[in-house]
């Protein structure tokens, strides 16, 4: 299978040498030029708990995409998506179709520049991390899942995408997956202003009506039944925080992306692209902390926790 990945950080980078490892023709497409440097010079290198591997690989910045492309996958952080998007105007082959290898609900804004019928949704909740250019350590295996968009049978290209992409399966309701996701990931943007690990935010008594009331807020907005994963079940919170609890204290990635993001790389989260189109005063609350903390106006604090939870439970008592 020939596959462009635009975004070959933690989740497309990882994705992306599993594929070359079992012979897949890749190209990587990343706006970090260094991280293409040490690709093209020394490959690109998976390490942790789960395997260690390095294979050669073709990378480019984004002004180096081939004229033409056919089967492309979209994994940048989901409040990049309509730049990456814009990168297939006049590229995207007449029968190509993009993947998108996200969190958060980026269909509509891919589908705005590929128009429909053109894109196969995915969800991806393996922990991975870039260490260094060129370096990607995966610290465990989630679940993956491929599906049409719009549900329903599962299309040859589904089946074709979930026999290539490792650890991946083929569903008939991605979206309600990508739902779960979305209450999984309030949780973690909760957790993320402190300097707690996702499992000591969830786990830890003082913050579980925070984490069920932040969840039941997404879930109450899904169009399509939420489904569970890695210990996370829509239909039982209170028994998922514990599940998940114990499934992150198994992986070697402790602390999320978004806390990552605040703490270590010091850049722009994916709050506004994940939580963003959500309506609910907890994630209206989380996003403005988040916000703060970006702009530097907050640390990352256990403080910011003890907020969050003293204002949940003000709405309860009012």
């Amino acid at each position: 299978m020939q596959l462009t990945i635009i975004g070959a950080g933690a989740i497309g980078g990882t994705i992306g040498a599993h594929l070359i490892r079992d012979g897949h023709d890749v190209l990587l497409c990343d706006a970090d030029q260094e991280h293409v440097d040490a690709i093209n010079r020394s490959g690109l290198s998976i390490e942790g708990p789960v395997e260690n591997f390095t294979v050669a690989a073709r990378a480019v910045a984004p002004d180096g995409l081939p004229g033409s492309l056919g089967r492309v996958a979209i994994a940048v952080k989901s409040h990049h998506t309509a730049r990456a998007a814009g990168l297939l105007r006049g590229r995207l082959d007449p029968q190509g179709y993009v993947v998108s290898f996200q969190n958060g609900l980026t269909v509509d804004a891919i589908t705005a520049v590929t128009g429909p019928g053109r894109l196969v949704a995915s969800f991806v909740n393996f922990g991975a991390d870039v260490l260094a250019p060129g370096r990607i350590m995966q610290g465990n295996v989630g679940t993956f899942r491929v599906g049409e968009p719009e549900g329903g049978e599962i299309t040859p290209r589904v089946a074709e995408l979930a026999r290539a992409l490792p650890y991946a399966e083929p569903t008939g309701n991605i979206m309600g997956y990508l739902w779960g996701k979305e209450a999984y990931g309030a949780m973690l943007f909760a957790g993320a202003v402190s300097p707690l690990s996702i499992a000591e935010a969830l786990e830890d008594p003082r913050w579980r009506p925070l984490m069920l009331a932040i969840a039941r807020e997404v879930l109450a907005q899904a169009p399509v039944p939420p489904e569970g994963f890695d210990g996370f079940e829509p239909g039982d919170l209170e028994g998922s925080l514990d599940r998940l609890a114990v499934f992150n204290r198994g992986s070697a990635k402790s602390h999320s992306g978004i806390y990552r993001d605040l703490v270590v790389r010091k850049r722009q989260t994916e709050v506004d692209g994940q939580l963003g189109g959500l309506r609910g005063p907890l994630t209206t609350r989380v996003t403005e902390l988040i916000h703060s903390i970006e702009r530097g106006e907050l640390p990352v604090d256990v403080a910011n926790l003890e907020l969050l939870a003293d204002y949940e439970r003000s709405l309860r008592d009012s």
